[in-house]
């Protein structure tokens, strides 16, 4: 398969989470800097396995784009400009209602001619733009390995809750939340490079961290009672595969696309602005190391269904679809 990723590696994930891990899943692909790319450039940061990088107007390659909303959003038409006889695939990753005002991501999306989406669910929302792209959801993705603790699962009790992250955090709901944790006496740690300007607290039963290792965030996952990830909007989130991989309940808001698609079911999900019901699922796994062994068990097989080995089979299927113009299909693990 004569592919090329178009994309950059995001500064705010650890070295095995992010979406831009699918380009160890092709390991023979090339992979172009997308920001370079929209500055006019051809920059490798690999180069593919036959070693040439010479790319004509006439080049047939499969150009796969990613973090376009990061890198520039034009990526696909200036791909399409570039390189009129190639197959343009493009990942969205942003919710469906991030592009209501954003016209030219929208018309840059048709320049391609297939849209991958990280979630059914915004899949069906995304159709509703009419773009003349077809639209295919395979899942986001996580090395488990990276996060898996080692076993067997420790049983004693954990006195800490996890919050982890920055891109689309309700940073009000988190004050709330981590606020009416102190009350209950429990402690909050706060993961982000953006968590000290938001957070407004001297609280000692609240900390905050703008950054870790990747082992040390392994062993934080492992360590907490539980993650909550409050957030605005989702489509999939590397903390939520992340905290499952490493089984460790997750807490969150109640969207589809992450408590049926991934979580798997919405037990451990809160109405947006019940931090009540947040913090109420928080405490039910402080101090109870029997109900979170039981609940690491099914998120870490649940998350093995989103290994990035499992999913190769899927995109390669989707690369397929888009080239032969067949009717995109949902591409989703088996539970």
């Amino acid at each position: 398969m004569n592919l090329v990723f178009v994309g950059h590696r995001c500064c705010d994930h650890s070295p095995s989470s992010g979406y831009d891990q699918i380009c160890s899943v092709f390991p023979e692909a090339g992979w172009l800097s997308g920001p370079d790319l929209a500055a006019g450039q051809l920059t490798w940061f690999r180069e593919p396995s036959g070693g040439s990088t010479s790319l004509t107007a006439a080049s047939h390659q499969i150009f796969h784009v990613f973090y376009g909303d990061c890198s520039g959003s034009a990526l696909p038409t200036v791909l399409r400009a570039r390189f009129p006889q190639a197959t343009i695939v493009s990942t969205v990753h942003q919710p469906a209602s991030r592009l209501v005002g954003d016209e030219a991501a929208r018309a840059s999306l048709n320049a391609a001619d297939g849209i991958i989406t990280v979630s059914a669910t915004q899949a069906r929302e995304l159709a509703r733009f009419g773009l003349t792209a077809s639209i295919h959801a395979v899942p986001h993705g996580v090395w488990t390995k990276a996060f898996r603790p080692a076993l067997p699962l420790r049983r004693d009790a954990r006195d800490n809750v996890l919050f982890v992250g920055n891109y689309l955090r309700d940073w009000n709901a988190t004050q709330q939340i981590v606020e009416m944790l102190a009350v209950a006496g429990v402690r909050s740690v706060v993961l982000g490079s953006a968590a000290a300007d938001r957070l407004r607290t001297s609280d000692p039963l609240i900390e905050m961290a703008p950054r870790v290792s990747e082992a040390e965030l392994a062993m934080m996952y492992d360590r907490a009672a539980a993650l909550v990830l409050p957030v605005l909007d989702a489509t999939a989130s590397n903390a939520v595969l992340e905290s499952m991989a490493a089984g460790c309940p997750v807490i969150c808001p109640r969207l589809p696309s992450l408590t049926d698609e991934y979580l798997g079911d919405g037990s451990d999900a809160y109405e947006q602005s019940r931090y009540d019901v947040a913090v109420s699922h928080a405490l039910r796994y402080v101090g109870h190391p029997e109900r979170r062994a039981a609940r690491s068990q099914v998120l870490m097989k649940r998350a093995e269904n989103f290994d990035w080995s499992r999913l190769l089979p899927l995109f390669t299927a989707v690369y397929r679809d888009i080239i032969t113009g067949t009717t995109a299909l949902p591409r989703w693990p088996s539970a």
